[in-house]
């Protein structure tokens, strides 16, 4: 183009140069849309989903604490205040995600107009992960991705996916903590200059709800062209968008801008651009100076050319080009009354090469296709032929030979044969070079923490794996195959956690702890390590409640009484309840069977004639005789509640994970959830609220709270036992690693507390989908 003398437009240095930007696009742009604000979470296009890591589309709303707008500077604290919050030059980010567990996931998908000026997208972020090491499947994760509107990926190069684990690259720890600091990821949209595409960004915790993961970002679209940045003679400086980690110019420079000797008759400029995911595109522009130039003719122009040619015709400066077809290019001259001339070329791209895959073994000539190599070196190589076709293009054809090694079975596998479970191990094929295909072979309860595809296998041990486990695993080379196996002992590992309670002034001896007197009123945490007799873990954590000790008062009723009667006593005193103990033991005990007609039979009278089960009873009272009992069946995959709202309409009372551990009204917790309207007009309140309305209520059944439901873990021997009698459904049966049970106590309106089958306490939001247990009163 002929070069502007509009001061607005160039700066006036760079009078009298003409100049083109050459973009490879595929249709006329159509929209001139303007790049959408990143941070506005609220503007049309824009939307904000959140779920679980199994489904982080679930539902669609903005998430206070999930879906937040950065606009003060600050730092991360999970990164020990090494990562700011804003990076250089933006004033406000998107944070998605947060440090709270549970298996959350969130999204952000924004549908955008490619604009002509603007067609290369620039993503700033920054990642934030727990890392615990678990398989990399539910791993804490970040994806930023660019679809089309069916919502299918674009291109491999259009998205950057990413998962915890030690060693990625661009990320620093901070304890046990993996983040990345802010950097840039540049997309090319030229293809898809008047189109729409959708940029999304998902966060996902750990699918195992025990870890988090987060991460913030803001984007932009940035100019497609190359830039004149001063020019002084013959010498022209230009650049190409920023934000890329490689550059590669035609006159053999690497850095961003770089420098040109313009030639009389004009220079091409030819910039190779490598992207984050190591994708790469080509900026091209022509470069003169002087003034005249006539603007050439805009065509079209249809020409030809062999695959693997470039082509430099009609102020065209196209690379080799190496998919065979006909595709459309445009080369864009600027007037000097700013007015756009399009050149139009379509150009047909003929195949040249053939591709030919072959493999043979050490010590065989390789003899086909007109190729004779004799006896060629293990390794890969590739040889030509050419044919002459009498035709425009000559057909090359391209043999890549691979040539094996002779396969070898090893006589052992490396690694140890006895170890200890919930620790991670490394099994390998010794000496795996040459090999074309491994595959690993583990039994249930043997968790991968690497690809099964790999010579070496990372794996860890859960108690329910066989003993001895058994690892196989097979090879094959094309010279080749077998398969060999190493048995593992596997030993326990012991990780106890216990919640008790000790009135001050008393020492506290049980569950292995020995404990000095205890004056401090508090909670407070001791842990003893250890190691079994076969060196494997032996820990135990003890959470101790220190309480006043209260002043007792006891009362008989009667006070006297002749030999062979009985009595009541009644203690009574400041910071205590009221006890009535019975002189006798309970009639009732745990692990008895709740029979439909309210009678109670003991396990060693079962079956019983005439009676029906309905429940095992988990807990008896003072008195001997009235409690609570667990249902029989067990309600899967159930919500707390199927609603949202940015207003907590959760009207239970707020309890922290010690306080909910003594909430023991799942009775009147029921009543409450039961009581709350659905604010959704599409939802009953039975829809609004499945685990509490999944129930027979009015027949006695409730959703237990969370104090119930640790009662229920303590006798969980004699619970099962009976459940067996009774064909009913075992609790925390194994089935699932990652398997809870819904209380009806409130963490904080949000989240919802629950048991693991491991008798821990969490909170999880309460759209999550867990499992329901009903209790009852007797």
């Amino acid at each position: 183009m002929q070069v502007l003398d509009d001061s607005a437009l160039l700066p006036m240095n760079l009078k009298h140069l003409i100049w083109t930007i050459l973009l490879s696009w595929c249709a006329v742009a159509v929209s001139h849309a303007q790049c959408p604000d990143f941070t506005d979470l609220t503007a049309p296009g824009v939307t904000c989903q959140y779920g679980t890591t199994d489904d982080p589309f679930q539902n669609t709303g903005i998430v206070p604490g999930r879906h937040t707008v950065i606009t003060q500077q600050g730092t991360d604290p999970n990164t020990g205040g090494q990562l700011p919050l804003l990076p250089p030059g933006e004033s406000a980010v998107v944070k998605l995600g947060n440090d709270n567990v549970g298996s959350e996931a969130e999204a952000v998908t924004y549908t955008i107009s490619v604009d002509i000026a603007h067609s290369i997208l620039q993503v700033k972020f920054a990642v934030v992960f727990e890392d615990p090491g678990h398989p990399h499947t539910v791993q804490p994760r970040f994806m930023v991705r660019v679809l089309n509107l069916d919502g299918e990926l674009i291109d491999s190069c259009a998205q950057y996916d990413v998962s915890a684990a030690y060693g990625l690259e661009g990320f620093e720890s901070y304890h046990g903590v993996r983040y990345r600091p802010w950097g840039l990821m540049s997309i090319n949209l030229s293809d898809y200059i008047g189109q729409q595409v959708k940029l999304q960004f998902v966060t996902y915790d750990c699918g195992w709800q025990g870890h988090y993961g987060y991460a913030y970002y803001t984007a932009s679209c940035i100019s497609n062209q190359l830039t004149v940045n001063n020019i002084s003679g013959n010498q022209i400086t230009v650049s190409a968008p920023e934000g890329f980690p490689n550059y590669n110019w035609d006159n053999h420079t690497y850095t961003n801008p770089t420098t040109y000797t313009l030639d009389p008759g004009g220079t091409a400029v030819n910039c190779l651009i490598v992207n984050t995911v190591n994708c790469y595109f080509t900026l091209s522009g022509f470069f003169t100076s002087g003034s005249g130039i006539i603007i050439p003719e805009t065509g079209p122009f249809y020409d030809t050319i062999c695959e693997g040619d470039s082509y430099h015709q009609h102020y065209f400066n196209l690379p080799p080009q190496e998919k065979v077809g006909t595709y459309t290019y445009r080369n864009t001259f600027l007037g000097t009354d700013g007015e756009e001339n399009v050149i139009t070329l379509f150009l047909t791209v003929l195949k040249r090469y053939h591709h030919i895959y072959e493999h043979i073994c050490v010590g065989f000539n390789y003899e086909a296709n007109g190729f004779h190599i004799i006896q060629p070196p293990q390794g890969k190589r590739s040889d030509t032929l050419v044919i002459p076709t009498g035709g425009r293009c000559d057909s090359v054809v391209v043999l890549h030979l691979r040539v094996s090694p002779p396969f070898v079975l090893p006589t052992v596998l490396s690694g140890e044969t006895e170890v200890c479970d919930a620790e991670e191990y490394v099994y390998a094929w010794p000496n795996a070079e040459g090999l074309d295909t491994i595959q690993w072979t583990v039994p249930a309860g043997v968790s991968v923490m690497t690809s099964i595809w790999s010579s070496s296998l990372r794996v860890f041990f859960l108690p329910e794996a066989p003993n001895p486990a058994i690892l196989s695993v097979n090879a094959l080379n094309g010279c080749g195959s077998g398969t060999q196996t190493i048995s593992v002992t596997h030993n326990p590992s012991y990780h106890l956690f216990v919640r008790d309670t000790l009135c001050s002034g008393n020492e506290y001896h049980a569950h292995g702890f020995h404990l000095a007197r205890q004056d401090s009123v508090g909670v407070f945490t001791f842990s003893e390590e250890g190691f079994t007799a076969k060196g494997c873990d032996s820990n135990s954590t003890l959470q101790l409640l220190v309480v006043r000790n209260p002043e007792l008062t006891t009362l008989a009723q009667p006070e006297e009484i002749c030999s062979g009667a009985s009595t009541v006593i009644h203690a009574m005193g400041s910071n205590s309840g009221i006890y009535s103990g019975a002189l006798y033991p309970p009639a009732v005990n745990v692990g008895d069977i709740l029979c439909t007609d309210s009678s109670i039979v003991k396990p060693v009278d079962w079956p019983a004639a005439g009676k029906t089960a309905m429940g095992v009873i988990f807990f008896v009272d003072s008195t001997g005789e009235h409690g609570w009992a667990v249902s029989l069946e067990e309600h899967t995959g159930l919500q707390w509640c199927a609603l949202y709202s940015s207003e907590d309409f959760i009207t239970l009372p707020e309890t922290t994970d010690w306080e909910a551990m003594y909430d023991f009204d799942g009775y009147g917790n029921t009543q409450i959830i039961r009581s709350i309207p659905s604010i959704n007009e599409w939802l009953t309140q039975q829809e609004a609220f499945p685990a509490a309305w999944v129930l027979d209520f009015d027949n006695g059944w409730y959703l237990p709270s969370m104090g119930q439901l640790s009662v229920m873990y303590g006798g969980i021997i004699a619970i099962n036992n009976s459940m067996q009698l009774v064909n009913g459904t075992p609790l925390f049966d194994g089935t699932s690693y990652n398997k809870y049970l819904w209380s009806s106590t409130n963490d904080n309106g949000f989240y919802i507390h629950c048991l693991d089958n491991k008798g821990h306490v969490w909170a999880t939001t309460y759209n999550a989908t867990q499992n329901t247990r009903g209790v009852r009163s007797f």
